[in-house]
């Protein structure tokens, strides 16, 4: 975690310095919209177990339209399908029992703008929100599945870098809360999601990642 916030940081910075320059060149065009992604997501997430192993892959898409010329509000909506990494759970590797997942991801965020900069170009902070369900099923007997959850509320903090050409790129941060929760069906028992070591949750959390995509 702190390698990450240090890079993270290391970023900024150097956003920072570079960000006249690129302000300049995107200031010949009046950037009102953005539509952004990050293919990585499609690896894992936003559901993990066992800490670090995702049982998620997501496919999401964001739009962001200023509202003031300080301002912005940024919508996202993802498809939670099954992460080609959740094989790393060593009790599954010879399995051929597999989890299923399917689900949606819904995101909201306002965005206030602390540079000279016209939104949605620059240093921002705001509020973020973001809700997940997935329905996650056992691959060989579908009367067994889990319910999962996962609400988050944040405090953003983050930059948004748009060039002369419309590339946006968007960094972020943050410190909120997160609620994960977790409902086992009985219909059917075995003990398949007992490796998942499922348990419901509500801790502090620290987003961090990136979006690209394109302004206009």
């Amino acid at each position: 975690m702190k390698k990450a916030i240090c890079l993270l940081i290391a970023v900024f910075a150097f956003l920072f310095v570079s960000s006249p320059g690129y302000s300049q060149d995107s200031g010949d065009k009046d950037y009102r919209f953005t539509i952004k992604t990050n293919p990585l997501s499609a690896l894992g997430g936003p559901i993990y177990v066992l800490w670090v192993v995702p049982v998620t892959a997501e496919y999401k898409l964001s739009f962001e339209a200023r509202t003031f010329e300080k301002q912005s509000v940024q919508i996202g909506a993802g498809f939670l399908g099954s992460s080609p990494l959740l094989y790393s759970i060593g009790s599954l590797e010879e399995s051929d029992t597999t989890a299923v997942a399917r689900g949606f991801r819904g995101q909201l965020w306002y965005k206030f703008f602390l540079t000279d900069e016209v939104a949605p170009n620059g240093f921002y902070v705001g509020p973020h929100v973001s809700y997940a369900f997935a329905k996650l099923k056992n691959s060989i007997k579908e009367e067994n599945y889990v319910n999962a959850t996962k609400l988050q509320v944040h405090i953003a903090l983050g930059y948004q870098l748009i060039t002369k050409g419309g590339f946006a790129l968007d960094i972020f941060t943050g410190i909120g809360i997160k609620n994960k929760s977790y409902s086992i069906s009985t219909q059917g028992t075995d003990d398949f999601f007992d490796n998942f070591e499922l348990k419901n949750k509500f801790t502090v959390s620290v987003p961090l990642g990136f979006t690209f995509g394109y302004a206009f």
